[in-house]
């Protein structure tokens, strides 16, 4: 395979692949001979995209129960109801057919919490989990030479997610901490639906305990409100500085960050820095869940991104819901999420939309635990646009040529 005079990164480079391997990664001029005749010409070039932050549980289920105010609030309740009918069977299938819209737009490693509310959900994504790292049903790579269908492996992390609250009435915090130890990657909380605030900072750090028992990760859903006066980021740093656990802590939303007074948002943001914490942005979401108790001028309610990367935070980008009973939208494709930040954020300037795109394929792969490069030797997992540059794709999100060994992806 060979890709000539693609956008790499701001560079345009031309790449050759031989047995599923980089073999040749130069700038300047293409090859004038020898290309073969299936060569790409041009488009734009990036590692496969990562999802730091979706919810295979519910996906798909918004017709079911559809959400007819479009609050945060409803939706809870409608997964509450929907959430005593789960089957295994049904939770599989609505999962399977979300990651092969993930992989189809080049997204081949996810994380997904699942609501500790539900034993079915938890242990059907579970298994779920060592099935695809196998191979995603309904998804093969075809090698062009010998005909021979291949498996695509995805990646999937497991959150142990309380969406009710740890504290808020018996038998929860029970019900978490079983399922977090069935072998879950990363252990949840949602310290703003507490009760009380001093609640909510106890969550957080039952959070932190048994995740350092299980030698797990932490994973927050965090100040997921307009409320200026949420404030549990600050306990999570804490923590996370207290226990050096930093790298394995992710606060996802952190919403209440966008109304805090900008003195006090300037101190948590140096403190997110600090403890090396990332906050992933769910914007798709946010942009609708939040600003519901304003009048106007209403709250676009996403966290303060850019003044996070000011501060020299990690930033990640999360999807968040596919079609379920929060958000009834949603198509799998990252570059829509990261199109609404760049839209809601104010995040135009050209440098700023470069590096939402490179986001996606960066900062989004922390919780992995590695970044995947495309570099010689490296193998030829990638994703291929048809586009200009990266302001390109964003601005027409285009569904990529997705590449694992150098075989492209293909529905089965």
């Amino acid at each position: 395979m060979q890709i000539n005079d693609a956008w790499l990164d701001g560079v345009r480079v031309n790449l050759t692949v031989e047995r599923g391997v980089i073999t040749a990664l130069t700038t300047g001029p293409a090859p004038t001979s020898g290309r073969p005749p299936d060569a790409l010409e041009g488009g734009v070039l990036c590692p496969p995209l990562a999802e730091p932050h979706c919810h295979l549980d519910a996906a798909l289920l918004g017709r079911r129960a559809p959400n007819r105010s479009g609050t945060l609030v409803e939706g809870i309740r409608n997964w509450s109801a929907l959430r005593e009918g789960l089957t295994h069977d049904d939770v599989r299938e609505r999962a399977l057919e979300t990651l092969r819209w993930y992989a189809s737009w080049g997204c081949t490693r996810v994380r997904t919490h699942v609501d500790t509310g539900s034993l079915v959900a938890a242990e059907a994504l579970i298994a779920l989990r060592d099935e695809v790292a196998r191979g995603l049903p309904g998804l093969t790579r075809v090698d062009p030479l010998t005909g021979e269908a291949m498996p695509v492996p995805i990646e999937l992390q497991i959150v142990a997610f309380p969406q009710e609250g740890i504290l808020r009435a018996p038998g929860r915090r029970e019900a978490w901490e079983t399922i977090a130890s069935l072998g879950c990657d990363a252990v949840g909380a949602i310290p703003h639906f507490e009760r009380t605030t001093e609640e909510g900072w106890r969550s957080v750090r039952l959070a932190f305990d048994l995740a350092e028992r299980l030698g797990a990760a932490v994973d927050l859903h965090c100040d997921e409100t307009d409320d200026p006066g949420s404030r549990n980021l600050e306990v999570v740093c804490a923590e996370a500085i207290d226990r050096d656990m930093g790298e394995h802590v992710i606060a996802g939303h952190c919403t209440a960050m966008h109304s805090y007074p900008d003195p006090y948002a300037a101190k948590v943001a140096a403190l997110v820095a600090e403890a090396r914490v990332q906050v992933v942005a769910n914007p798709l979401d946010n942009i609708v869940l939040q600003g519901r108790y304003s009048g106007y001028p209403r709250r676009r309610g996403l966290t303060r991104v850019d003044e996070l990367w000011a501060a020299g935070a990690t930033v990640g980008i999360g999807h968040d819901s596919v079609m379920d009973p929060w958000y009834p939208l949603g198509t799998a494709n990252l570059v829509d999420a990261a199109s609404m930040l760049v839209h809601a954020g104010h995040l135009t300037g050209l440098d700023q939309m470069d590096r939402v795109f490179r986001t996606l394929s960066r900062e989004n792969h922390r919780a992995f635990g590695s970044t995947p490069e495309l570099a010689v030797g490296q193998p030829a997992d990638l994703c291929w646009y048809p586009a200009h540059d990266a302001l390109d794709v964003l601005r027409t999100r285009p569904r990529p040529r997705v590449f694992v060994g150098g075989l492209e992806l293909k529905r089965a």
